[in-house]
């Protein structure tokens, strides 16, 4: 992200202003920091966070208070090349309309452009552009998840949480792409408690302790973002079929497993479907669970063969290489 001056002049910050709008001491900070920065240059809130010792969440708030009050309009945009960036422009008072339309005449050339706010505050919504004519261009691709609010430190407590079994296989230092999806999975609105958790369910539910004990387990970056990234269902509450804030099955989860288990069943893939007159046919008794146990696959007397011809073996090697006669070493005897 990077940091804009809104007005040539500049300024100072005035509290009483800031006061009126009813903003607190952490954005009074924040806005006086990013005013003194020069255009251009490089930030992140988790790096200002960390530097003023506050939390990230405190200056994340404080951020959108003052983006809602027009001291700041954070501007998303796509270069024609794909690219995905972002400015922030400071204003030491609430910015005017002709100036929120100064911003967005800089970004003409953006293939998708996104300001925030929308309209400068106390002016009413501009109406939506015209459609145009033309074929519309394919939808865009949704704007990156908001990765620099997440700190360091919460990175750090997820990745300390994966098991000891897994991290002595991986890389040192660990891959841009495990750091990567730890900080999406954060700024999916996961805390490191929860992504601990699905870090340990998941190694266990889908196999990966077992293959790790048996030294299976070939593809240790893949498997620790398997265990990170998010689950198929859409609903961004949902933690593996279970609802995050009630605890309750996911009903999303649900219905797509019934819909594909009918488009199995239609395709005739699954079991066969019962009868109409199932239940007029008794239910077949079980065999006993004595019979349905699996024969040993211990035996002592042939492991007690086997040792004995395998130390025989070794015994009659050690002989055969006491037997033999010994060469001279015609360096030794020189």
């Amino acid at each position: 992200m990077r940091i804009f001056h809104g007005r040539p002049s500049g300024g100072t910050v005035q509290k009483e202003l800031l006061r009126a709008h009813g903003l607190d001491g952490a954005a009074a900070l924040l806005l006086t920091v990013l005013l003194e920065y020069e255009d251009g240059q490089a930030i992140t809130l988790a790096a200002l966070a960390e530097q003023y010792a506050l939390p990230a969440r405190r200056l994340h708030s404080a951020a959108r208070a003052l983006t809602g009050a027009g001291f700041l309009l954070r501007v998303k945009y796509e270069s024609q090349g794909g690219r995905w960036a972002t400015d922030l422009y400071a204003y030491p008072t609430p910015l005017t309309a002709v100036e929120h339309e100064t911003v967005r005449g800089r970004h003409t050339d953006a293939l998708t452009l996104t300001l925030e706010p929308d309209h400068a505050p106390g002016t009413p919504t501009p109406a939506a552009p015209p459609t145009p004519s033309a074929a519309p261009r394919a939808e865009s691709r949704p704007l990156p998840e908001d990765v620099e609010l997440v700190t360091t430190a919460a990175v750090r407590e997820v990745l300390d949480c994966l098991p000891v079994q897994l991290t002595v296989l991986l890389p040192s230092p660990l891959p841009a792409a495990l750091h990567a999806a730890v900080r999406s999975a954060l700024a999916a609105g996961r805390q490191p408690q929860d992504l601990c958790a699905r870090i340990v369910r998941r190694w266990w539910a889908h196999g990966y302790a077992t293959k790790a004990a048996l030294g299976s387990l070939t593809r240790p970056i893949g498997v620790a973002i398997a265990l990170l990234r998010p689950g198929a269902c859409p609903d961004p509450r949902c933690e593996d079929t279970v609802n995050l804030d009630t605890g309750a099955p996911c009903p999303r989860c649900a219905e797509r497993s019934a819909d594909h288990h009918r488009a199995k069943a239609d395709a005739g893939d699954g079991p066969p479907r019962p009868a109409p007159d199932a239940e007029a046919f008794a239910t077949p008794t079980p065999p006993a669970f004595r019979s349905l146990e699996p024969a040993p696959a211990f035996d002592a007397a042939t492991h007690a063969a086997g040792v004995a011809r395998t130390r025989a073996a070794l015994a009659a090697a050690k002989n055969a290489r006491t037997a033999l006669p010994s060469v001279p070493n015609p360096r030794r005897n020189a």
